[in-house]
């Protein structure tokens, strides 16, 4: 791994680096259509071969990624010319990739997701094998470093942004299905298989609440998920889920830390008058409290190594307790458009 990297020690004893590549360059909307496209919607696997390569030069060996992006060949591509010519190794690099994807019309392929809410406990099993095995065999590589049930359900509300100062209690948890409480120990099953087999280094879930993980150590997991990964952000900081995956020894890894760029934080006031104060920029200051404070790996998208190379430095800025201060007040439980867990069934 790379010497300026940091790593979050795993529950396991594995070294995950702290900083990773996102593989979901992702149009939401028309509004982020191509200009030649206007009225696409969907991931562009075709922008992530060049972003994974700037990244690993830039120095980023963590790469985050799953099969309902339908990347992974891409990323394979770009490892397999790094692995050839010699200026990596696999053990260099981290691979981190999903499964258990609910149906998602028009983002997600048929066998890209699990209908979680159709299939039964046995078919729920099969499917989780199969995919598992399909990312192997798409990113060329006889392992995973971490493997996550991407989520826990389908369905759920976006979160809303508001101003109001929320903690995330969970207080608006919805009740749990346990057709689905079932389904998700059975995917986990498939898991504990593979790791079992050395086929995944590490494995854990993602956009789980501290409910979900629970029911799964409650319902017969013998393995507690390593990571957790969830949307996190200056805007999103996931109190209780992130107090509970300290407790639990469960590693937080944080996705869309910037928002996606809907978010504003460049205009933040605060996250400028922080910025100004380390002369940095308010992302790297973003960054810096998920990295520093709140303890997370994170994982972003960029196709801009200047970005990615910044995003490392951010790594180096040292926050002071009145830094930290004015940052958790940030807190407003706002989403760029994504379920909050605790919709989730």
């Amino acid at each position: 791994m790379s010497s300026s990297m940091p790593t979050i020690t795993l529950s396991n004893g594995v070294q995950m680096p702290a900083i990773a590549i996102g593989t979901a360059p992702i149009s939401g909307s028309t509004a982020e259509a191509p200009q030649s496209n206007p009225n696409y919607v969907g991931f562009f696997p075709e922008r992530v071969t060049r972003s994974v390569h700037l990244a690993l030069q830039a120095g980023v060996r963590h790469i985050d990624t799953a099969l309902m992006y339908r990347c992974h060949e891409h990323v394979a591509h770009v490892l397999r010319q790094w692995f050839m010519e010699g200026k990596l190794c696999r053990e260099g690099v981290f691979i981190t990739s999903k499964v258990f994807h609910p149906p998602a019309p028009g983002f997600g392929l048929d066998d890209t997701t699990v209908d979680i809410s159709s299939l039964s406990v046995e078919e729920i099993t099969a499917k989780v094998h199969a995919h598992f095995e399909k990312c192997l065999v798409e990113l060329g590589v006889g392992y995973v470093d971490s493997m996550l049930l991407h989520w826990p359900s389908a369905g759920g509300g976006a979160g809303k942004a508001t101003t109001k100062n929320d903690n995330d209690s969970g207080s608006g948890m919805v009740e749990i299905d346990p057709n689905n409480r079932a389904k998700r120990l059975a995917a986990w099953k498939v898991l504990e298989h593979y790791y079992n087999m050395g086929w995944a280094r590490s494995i854990g879930v993602s956009n789980f609440h501290e409910v979900h993980i629970q029911h799964l150590l409650d319902d017969g997991a013998t393995i507690v998920p390593q990571i957790n990964q969830l949307e996190t952000s200056v805007y999103i900081q996931h109190t209780k889920i992130i107090q509970y995956c300290q407790e639990k020894g469960i590693a937080v890894f944080a996705f869309s830390p910037f928002g996606r760029g809907v978010m504003d934080m460049e205009k933040d006031e605060i996250l400028l008058e922080v910025a100004k104060k380390h002369n940095v920029s308010p992302g790297q200051v973003a960054l810096a409290y998920l990295v520093q404070h709140l303890k997370c790996a994170v994982s972003f998208y960029s196709s801009s190594k200047e970005r990615m190379e910044g995003n490392i430095l951010a790594c180096s800025v040292h926050l002071d307790r009145e830094d930290v201060t004015k940052l958790e007040m940030l807190q407003r439980s706002a989403s760029w458009g994504l379920p909050s867990p605790y919709t989730l069934t």
